[in-house]
């Protein structure tokens, strides 16, 4: 009979641009709160709030997991501790588990894939009352020495409930003395809406969501909104887009504006919200004063290649409408494609300071996801991949070779362009134009760069060791150099997608590889009908 139960969410080990932040991911909270509506006595650790305490471990009954990669080194080996010393059963869900089960599974009983909210449920039960989990969707486990998935779960079609953040241990509203004493800030976290409408080649929606976008019920986010208010009133909306239903999303707007909550809102929009001046004027109402657009590259041939269905010239038109109507916008760009190249890297950095963004992320891609539309090809050639341990994959440092440049030069690409972009002479340049809260948020990153930046160099020589010899004069890879090294030793590069397609049946990977399936960050339109592994679909 399961009774007790602990949720653990761990950070990844290296800071990010979010460690000045107390921000509970949204997942997690989400499914304890429905488990505790279930019955279960319910405790919640976030690490950064509050890290796990053995004792309320050991009490329980069961002990749920979920984490992105970066996390994935110290939930494998706090899972590997209660499996060694408590024998209490262990649930693994989130990126890491979903994509990596093979790799998840060697530390855990149970992975749940993508959207768990009904799925945990009906785990828990089948497992309380000593069930057959064969029987449960949308799960794996091991079966003597393969891996049993069953079929998979669409995710649920309404999702109103909203996380309880009391179940959260140590979590509370910040007073002035703790954001002093902590040097945090806090920033609440709500959604609206889950998966999205396009299928950017580089990103894990379709798969994490596959059932696509829903928007959740106006009134159940307004009780949220109202119930998360006592902790503050900086709040980010995590859905992947929140304008994509406009009608919908303008009804929201106009209920935030009537309930007069007083947030301040952070919203993830693509570029087609610059042709809406209606919703533009309501966002700004509403208390939206943020927002983060995901540009990606301002090459065309990068930008189809990604499939991101958009244009340079959408692009800063959308900068020039935002910043008419007053937003901060965090632009992000994902480097390292093909079709990049030092100079058009070079040029980027130069974009974002002409067009005074007043954030701006720069992510080298993570191409080893095995992603299932496409046939579970990754879009960067496994044999291209580089592997130093899980803490390294989250999203600041360089985990491929790429075409043009050696993996050092793209990785001090990345550090240079944040010296510059929160540096003094930026945060100068901001106070001129008199855009004081454009000069006020690069200083709060400038000083949360100070930490995230010294695992980047860090991290350089291990990449100048492993390129070494694989690059011509001009910078461009010779891939028949590195295809004879990891052919010879693989040490480096990446291999639990590769587990992950073996444990399918589906093809082999044998290098060398054929070009036909070399998709060196481009991937081609794939053809379902090639595969046959309907049945174990994660």
């Amino acid at each position: 009979m399961i009774r007790k139960i602990v949720c653990i969410q761990m950070n990844g080990e290296f800071p990010d641009f979010t460690h000045r932040l107390v921000m509970p991911d949204y997942g997690l909270p989400l499914i304890g709160t429905l488990l505790a509506k279930e019955g279960y006595d319910l405790r919640i650790f976030i690490e950064h709030v509050q890290p796990p305490n053995w004792d309320a471990i050991r009490e329980s009954d069961l002990v749920c997991f979920s984490t992105l990669n970066a996390g994935a080194d110290k939930v494998y080996k706090l899972a590997d501790r209660i499996r060694a010393e408590l024998g209490i059963p262990t649930v693994l869900g989130g990126t890491n588990a979903s994509y990596y089960p093979e790799a998840a599974l060697e530390h855990c009983d149970y992975v749940v894939f993508g959207e768990g909210d009904e799925t945990i449920i009906e785990l828990v039960a089948t497992l309380s009352a000593k069930g057959d989990p064969a029987g449960v969707r949308g799960i794996a486990f091991r079966n003597g020495e393969r891996t049993h998935r069953t079929p998979s779960r669409p995710g649920p079609e309404r999702f109103d409930t909203g996380p309880d953040f009391r179940l959260i241990e140590g979590y509370k509203q910040m007073t002035m003395l703790d954001m002093l004493r902590q040097r945090r800030r806090p920033l609440l976290t709500a959604q609206s809406s889950r998966g999205c409408q396009f299928k950017c080649t580089f990103c894990i929606v379709n798969t994490m969501f596959p059932t696509g976008y829903r928007k959740r019920d106006i009134e159940s986010v307004i009780a949220d909104l109202r119930d998360k208010r006592r902790y503050g009133s900086n709040l980010m909306f995590v859905d992947n887009d929140f304008t994509m239903k406009r009608k919908a999303t303008k009804q929201l707007l106009r209920r935030i504006i009537e309930e007069q909550l007083g947030y301040k809102f952070v919203v993830f929009a693509r570029t087609e919200i610059a042709r809406d001046k209606e919703l533009l004027e309501l966002m700004r109402e509403a208390g939206v004063t943020c927002v983060y657009q995901g540009y990606e590259s301002i090459r065309a041939d990068t930008l189809d290649a990604y499939d991101k269905h958009q244009t340079l010239e959408q692009i800063e038109t959308a900068i020039s409408t935002l910043h008419g109507y007053g937003f901060q916008i965090l632009g992000s760009f994902v480097v390292g494609a093909d079709t990049d190249t030092l100079e058009s890297l070079r040029e980027t950095l130069e974009f974002v300071r002409r067009q005074k963004l007043t954030y701006a992320y720069f992510f080298p891609i993570w191409g080893h996801y095995p992603e299932q539309m496409n046939g579970y090809r990754t879009i960067v050639p496994w044999y291209r991949s580089i592997f130093h341990s899980w803490k390294h994959s989250d999203g600041n440092f360089v985990t491929h070779y790429p075409l043009h440049m050696s993996p050092s030069r793209l990785q001090q690409l990345v550090i240079d362009a944040y010296d510059e972009l929160y540096g003094p002479m930026e945060i100068a340049r901001a106070i001129r134009r008199s855009d004081l809260p454009s000069a006020r948020g690069k200083f709060l990153h400038w000083y949360s760069w100070q930490r995230v930046r010294k695992g980047m160099v860090e991290y350089l020589p291990f990449l100048q060791e492993i390129e070494s010899g694989l690059y011509d004069e001009d910078g461009t890879l010779r891939e028949e150099a590195l295809l004879q090294r990891v052919s010879a030793d693989p040490r480096w590069s990446f291999r639990e997608g590769n587990r992950t397609v073996e444990a399918l049946g589906l093809t082999p990977l044998e290098l060398p590889v054929p070009r036909s399936r070399n998709i060196t960050c481009l991937p081609p339109k794939f053809d379902s009908t090639a595969v046959h592994a309907d049945s174990v679909q994660p």
